[in-house]
Formats: structure tokens, sequence, C-alpha cells
């Protein structure tokens, strides 16, 4: 049930005291650091393109959106206010905004993959307009 659910989630970290934060400026490079440490690490698509794909790839991209991301308000990080530190993150931007991103590495391969994935169902089954999805 929904309740036990939201009592174990609550449990699984007593350790830590979490608290979502929206996105900000100042929070560049923590975040940057857990996206690439997580993406170059652990994405199952681009572990096939490596050695082609670079950890400044994905930090050049972050850099080149960041003041979009924070703009949209649409993101946030997670603090672990025991230690004062971020310990996760969620980049979001409004589906029909996303911000324009010109890559010239390896992930480009990744990003036209998921827009063929993700553009007919975003252009044909999700409700129209901006603020919407």
């Amino acid at each position: 049930d929904a309740v036990q659910l939201e009592e174990e989630t609550l449990n699984a970290c007593p350790h830590l005291k979490m608290e979502a934060v929206p996105l900000q400026l100042e929070h560049r490079q923590d975040v940057i650091d857990i996206i690439v440490s997580s993406f170059y690490n652990k994405a199952d698509l681009e572990q096939w393109l490596k050695p082609g794909v670079l950890r400044t790839d994905y930090s050049d991209i972050l850099n080149d959106i960041w003041s979009v991301l924070v703009d949209c308000e649409l993101s946030f990080v997670i603090y672990d206010r025991n230690t004062e530190r971020i310990i996760g993150t969620a980049l979001n931007c409004d589906a029909r905004c996303e911000p324009e991103v010109d890559i010239k590495s390896k992930l480009l391969i990744i990003f036209e993959f998921l827009e063929f994935c993700e553009g007919p169902i975003r252009d044909n089954y999700l409700p129209k307009g901006l603020n919407q999805i």
C-alpha cells in the first residue's frame, strides 16, 4: 500500500537528512560532477560508444545549457543536510522548450536516438503547448 511504501522510502536512508532545493547557478560544478560521473560510468548506451566519448563531452553540454536549466525553474538538487553536500540532481525542461545544444562529439548518436524514440510520442500523443509536459 502507498503509506507503507512511503514509510519504507523514508526509512531506506535514515542517516541522511535530505532536502530538495531548486537548481541555482552556484550548483553548477557539483551537478556537473554528479552527471558526468553517472553517465560516463553507468549509462547503458554510452558504454557502446567508448572510448570515443569523453568526460568533457558531458560537461561541455551542461555548461552550454546551464543558465537555461536554472531559468526553467524545473530542476533541483538534493542536499544531505548532515554534510551540506549535494548528493543528487534532476535536470528538467519543458518538453516543448528544450534548450538547443550544439553537440560535437559521439554523444550526438545518443541524442539522435533519443529524439527518434521520444519525438513521435511527444509530437503526437502528449499535450501541446508550453507548461503542459
